[in-house]
């Protein structure tokens, strides 16, 4: 029977898989509006533990799990190992999925195992949420039923073979040995089944030697195997009067789902501030100390709770037994509060004893100003006789402060508070510098595993109370960094991580894939191409459907100007009844037609990155202005017609409407708007038939400083004053290959 090893962790336990710190029942309300606080909790499945002792794999295991807190914008969190898991994960708002995995995601192999896990969770406004992550064993297991070694083949030789490798078992494997397989997850099946299906395939090939000397060999294969599951081979000999000189071998395949058997490891007791991380020291030099409370943990119970203080508590006991009723009655009489209470832990079931200490403000103001701080540690035995440390201390002189490092560096700074203080290529990061006399200091940074350090200094950007900040340019979107603040030869062991914003990658960037679908117009049914596959438009549109009235394709692709693939975008303005209608091409939809003009939709949701341009390929050939509807555009009969290329990021969708009567057109200073760039050509842009890139810078204005964009809006246009219905019918674009650009 397989068994699960469920690991429970707190503090520095030294068993814990991912750390949970979960603070006691008096724990301080929070300050942040908007945040909540996330408490991890891993389990690994994985195979037969006979013992409760916690097996040598599973400290690789532990160190090496690496847990993502993702959400709709990307990757928020990312560990590697227990120790790196903070005890309380502080996040905005909002729904996540947390992901964890370990193990080694060997193709096949005869130890090497890997384990996956993923669960979905929402953080609300001012509370704790504990989540458990299961991790389960995410390979196909196969093995040899022993009684396979009675048929009577000799050199027997059973082989596995799926996509994703293949492994031999023959001689003492083939009763001892389980392989591992790595198969796809079935949330990747998509819309290629039959990749899928191969994928998931499991061959079986057993070949041996009979007892007439004659060579044997049988293939079988399983279709649609499934991760955590056991594919054990059974053969058996069935003796038949149609075989002569040998024996037909039967052969069945057990499929065994992982059967979970859970032990519980827990931790010894565990201490924990309550409002406050009680490794810090609790400081006050002006006599005007609160009450101080801390809580002691212990599953199953507690059987001792013993309290020691240092020298210059002279008249406290060394000692005391706070779980002795007399004890607490003397503690109570000097300022020192001893409460137990019971509680059963949400997360496990179990129950849990909780011993809280409260050093009041009168007995903490009464105490003797001293050069050392005053120290009371606490050795505590849980129900199980499992016994743990941990200490507080009280500083009410200057000289009695713990050293300060150095240098501090402040936590990544919330990205939906602070939209473009991180994004795809640059991170502005903050700290405070308490040596005053420090020649130089700031951040040093590096990528999220790696081991060498870059440098950027702050000494030009420290401000009143030594705090300081700096931006860190060039770096990697969709990236997990880690920094440390510094003073001349000082480096904060304090590492702080953040995670760059990932690219965002257009649909049909490349503007390969086109379709039809069929419109209702005032002259009946038409077919309207559109950039994109399926039944309508779903990232791409243009002004076809308006144009179809007057049976017009003003937008369609073209192979006679690519970058790549086989096809690009040809915008070309046309005119029917003296009508102008100009090429164009924009990301969102064309709603409907109101006459002759139109109704449209621009923008759709994207990642919520901050590029810095956009590159396109381009051509483009202006003719010469044959339709004026609007003599105040600045533009005349016989100009050169103008080309234009407009991106945005709003905070949603824009409605446009062309109609006269009703018009709302585009405008870069809409509410709606956070960042915006554009490219006017009022000639020829590019060689003759050729495709030549533009980049697209964009500025972002004030709005970007506390709204982050949720929508991206591109609009390209043969005629650039086509919404008022002036320009060229014989203007020209061609457009291939769109690419957001993150430096």
């Amino acid at each position: 029977m397989n068994k699960v090893t469920e690991y429970i962790a707190f503090g520095v336990a030294s068993l814990a898989f991912v750390s949970m710190v979960q603070s006691c029942g008096m724990e301080h309300p929070f300050d942040n509006d908007g945040e909540g606080t996330l408490s991890v909790f891993t389990e690994i499945n994985g195979e037969t533990i006979k013992t409760r002792a916690v097996p040598d794999n599973n400290d690789n295991l532990r160190e090496n799990c690496i847990i993502y807190i993702e959400n709709s914008r990307g990757v928020m969190r990312k560990y590697k190992g227990a120790d790196n898991v903070p005890s309380d994960i502080v996040l905005s708002t909002g729904n996540y999925v947390c992901n964890a995995w370990s193990g080694d995601s060997v193709g096949a192999s005869f130890s090497s195992k890997f384990y996956r896990g993923q669960e979905f969770f929402e953080i609300t406004r001012g509370q704790r949420t504990s989540l458990r992550v299961k991790c389960n064993i995410a390979n196909v297991v196969t093995s040899v039923d022993p009684e396979s070694l009675n048929v009577g083949l000799s050199d027997l030789k059973i082989n596995f073979t799926m996509a994703s490798g293949s492994l031999d078992f023959e001689g003492d494997d083939l009763t001892s040995a389980k392989g591992y397989f790595m198969t796809p997850s079935p949330e990747t099946k998509g819309a290629d089944e039959s990749a899928y299906a191969e994928k998931t395939k499991l061959t079986i090939n057993i070949s041996g030697t009979q007892e007439d000397g004659s060579d044997y060999s049988k293939v079988f294969v399983v279709n649609g195997v499934q991760r955590a599951h056991e594919y054990c081979v059974l053969l058996t000999k069935e003796e038949t009067p149609f075989m002569e000189g040998g024996a037909l071998i039967g052969l069945t395949v057990k499929d065994i789902p992982v059967i979970e058997d859970t032990i519980l490891v827990y931790p010894g007791p565990t201490l924990s501030g309550v409002g406050f991380d009680a490794e810090d020291q609790v400081v006050n030099t002006t006599g005007t100390f609160t009450d101080a409370s801390v809580c002691i943990r212990g599953y199953r119970g507690l059987k001792s709770v013993v309290m020691n203080v240092s020298d210059n508590f002279t008249d406290i006991t060394n000692g005391s037994e706070l779980l002795d009723a007399i004890t607490k009655s003397q503690l109570a009489a000097r300022g020192i509060n001893v409460e137990a209470t019971q509680s059963v832990d949400a997360t496990t079931g179990v129950n849990v004893d909780e011993l809280y200490v409260t050093f009041t403000a009168a007995f903490l103001n009464s105490l003797p100003a001293s050069v050392h701080e005053y120290r009371v540690s606490f050795t505590s035995t849980d129900g199980r006789d499992v016994t743990s440390t941990g200490s507080v201390g009280f500083a009410n002189t200057e000289e009695a402060i713990s050293k300060i490092d150095d240098v501090v560096t402040d936590p990544a700074p919330d990205v939906t508070r602070q939209p473009m203080a991180i994004t795809g290529s640059q991170a502005t990061l903050t700290g405070r510098l308490f040596k005053a006399d420090a020649s130089d200091y700031g951040i040093k940074y590096r990528v999220a595993g790696t081991s060498e350090w870059s440098t950027i200094s702050a000494r030009s950007t420290r401000a009143a109370g030594g705090s300081f900040t700096v931006t860190i340019t060039g770096l990697t979107p969709g990236t997990t960094y880690e920094y440390a603040g510094y003073a001349d030869d000082f480096i904060s062991d304090n590492i702080q991580t953040f995670v760059t914003e990932s690219k965002f990658a257009f649909p049909n960037a490349s503007l390969e894939d086109w379709g039809t679908y069929s419109a209702s117009t005032l002259l009946g049914t038409k077919t309207v191409v559109f950039p994109g596959l399926g039944s309508e438009p779903s990232f791409w549109d243009s002004g076809n459907e308006g144009a179809a009235t007057a049976n017009l394709v003003l937008t369609n692709k073209s192979t006679d100007m690519v970058h790549s693939g086989t096809y690009s975008a040809r915008l070309a303005s046309n005119k029917a009844m003296g009508v102008m209608a100009a090429g164009n091409l924009f990301v969102g939809d064309y709603v409907r037609t109101d006459g002759t003009n139109g109704v449209l939709s621009f923008g759709r949701e994207y990642n919520s990155s901050h590029p810095t341009a956009l590159r396109v390929w381009a051509n483009y050939r202006p003719g010469n202005v044959d339709v004026v509807k609007n003599s105040g555009l600045g533009i005349a009969s016989g100009d050169s017609d103008q080309g234009q290329i407009y991106v945005a990021l709003t905070v949603g969708a824009v409605e446009i409407r062309t109609n006269p009567s009703d018009q709302k057109l585009f405008s870069a200073d809409d509410d709606q708007v956070v960042a915006y760039g554009q490219v006017t050509w009022t000639g020829n842009f590019g060689p003759d038939g050729q495709l030549q890139s533009v980049d697209i810078p964009i500025t972002y204005n004030n709005r970007a400083k506390t709204s982050r964009p949720t929508h991206i809006v591109i609009v390209c246009t043969a005629s650039k004053f086509g919404d008022y219905f002036t320009g060229s019918s014989s203007s020209v674009m061609y457009l291939d290959d769109f690419e957001l650009i993150y430096e």
